[in-house]
């Protein structure tokens, strides 16, 4: 926020500072945000011609008083508010001409290539920061899913409002907690599958991502961007068959279905082991003991009051916990 009104972080810590007291010198100022006393003052001058802080001239050494916040930060939250809704408009206008020009696209123009793996990487990023609604991605067991995934832009997408479907590889839960961070009802639904064809991204139903080599996650030779076309329809279509296949384990619409019979990780239990994964391999993706998600899955059992773990599927599927 602070960059995006024009604050340096220092300026913001000074101006915060003032705010706190009447007034202050510029010395008073550099002891209280341990700064030297000679770039505080020149803070201070970049303040005073924004507006932010005034000086008291009749005094010396002189005095500084912090602006009301309202006034001074307001205004510039006004201002970049209008800067923010010409850029909208303008976004707008580019959509519609992009549209237009769509129309008149030959079938070589609906396929983009984006060449090498470090601009196939980026430009998956860039999809992600541009998803307005929902994004459907599928993660194969590859480098690319390694302990330096984090999921970054998805999270920060996540935070926007959009929603995210992944369709992941069993063999991805081979690293412990793959996603430990994410919970039910977060706007994120996760499925799983035995394998899965390619990496494929598709954003708001508008474009797709897919790797340029055969081999399905090899991003070497870049990736091929997709628009609207029956291709995308087709990539589309593909994915929702493999997600009606795939055996859930995070879904976002569990907030919204009232108090559920199972705590959060007696649910989780039951989808990794429903998807196939070993007591070992559940344990060691939640943070358990195995021995802790034996005694969870005898304690599940006599709740369903059945006594084997094939009764337990079937009762879990009647009862809405699978």
């Amino acid at each position: 926020m602070l960059e995006v009104l024009g604050f340096s972080r220092d300026e913001f810590d000074l101006y915060r500072a003032l705010v706190e007291v009447a007034s202050a010198t510029a010395a008073e100022l550099a002891a209280t945000v341990g700064m030297d006393t000679d770039e505080v003052a020149a803070f201070l001058a970049s303040l005073e011609q924004r507006g932010l802080v005034s000086r008291h001239e009749n005094e010396h050494p002189a005095h500084f008083t912090a602006s009301p916040p309202t006034v001074a930060i307001g205004s510039l939250i006004v201002e970049r508010q209008r800067w923010l809704r010409r850029a909208e408009i303008e976004l707008e206008r580019l959509n519609d001409l992009y549209r237009k020009a769509a129309d008149d696209r030959t079938a070589s123009d609906l396929v983009d290539l984006v060449p090498g793996r470090e601009a196939g990487m980026q430009r998956i990023n860039q999809l992600l920061r541009g998803a307005r609604r929902e994004a459907r991605m599928t993660i194969r067991t590859t480098k690319l899913t390694s302990d330096g995934y984090d999921f970054v832009e998805e999270r920060r997408a996540l935070d926007r409002g959009v929603t995210f479907r992944l369709l992941s590889e069993r063999g991805v839960l081979d690293r412990p907690n793959s996603f430990g961070e994410f919970r039910d009802g977060q706007g994120l639904d996760v499925r799983l599958a035995a394998s899965l064809p390619s990496r494929l991204l598709i954003v708001d139903s508008e474009i797709a991502m897919v790797p340029v080599m055969a081999a399905p996650d090899d991003l070497s030779g870049g990736a091929l961007i997709v628009h609207r076309s029956g291709l995308l329809d087709s990539l589309i279509a593909l994915f929702e068959g493999l997600w009606t296949a795939g055996a859930p384990l995070l879904e976002s619409a569990a907030a919204e279905g009232g108090p559920s019979e199972l705590d959060e990780t007696d649910a989780r239990i039951l989808r990794l082991l429903n998807a196939g994964l070993t007591d070992h391999k559940v344990a060691n993706q939640l943070g358990l003991s195995a021995r802790t998600v034996q005694r969870r899955m005898s304690n599940l059992m006599e709740k369903a009051e059945v006594e084997t773990r094939l009764q337990l599927g079937v009762a879990a599927k009647r009862r809405g916990w699978l």
